[in-house]
């Protein structure tokens, strides 16, 4: 079952290193902000191709931080817009505006504040 983050997977890539998984969160929480806001306008337009595109670019850097659920609704999402499915699309958009949003970031405060070195 997929987590909403899962730290040790950063972990296992940087090592034990508080402070730099600390500034790969940081970032992939602006990251995130900047391509869903690309997503949401590509479905917009209609550009299903781009929106695929935009998902696989942001799946890659939830895997690598963590973020397991995310991945997963962003892997779904690139599925949708391969298959045109315009409606699944939507649906996908809003679990990830909502996962990024709260439950991301939720989850991420508590494991920050948790750490001995915060």
């Amino acid at each position: 079952m997929s987590k909403t983050l899962n730290p040790n997977v950063l972990i296992e890539l940087i090592g034990d290193d508080f402070i730099t998984a600390k500034k790969f969160y940081t970032d992939f929480l602006i990251q995130s902000k900047s391509s869903f806001a690309k997503m949401r306008a590509t479905y917009q337009d209609n550009d299903l191709k781009r929106l695929k595109d935009e998902a696989h670019y942001l799946k890659t850097s939830a895997k690598a931080v963590g973020a397991e659920l995310l991945a997963d609704y962003l892997q779904e999402l690139e599925y949708a817009a391969m298959d045109g499915n315009s409606s699944l699309c939507a649906e996908k958009i809003k679990a990830i505006h909502h996962e990024i949003g709260s439950e991301f970031v939720r989850e991420l405060k508590a494991y920050l504040s948790s750490h001995p070195h915060s």
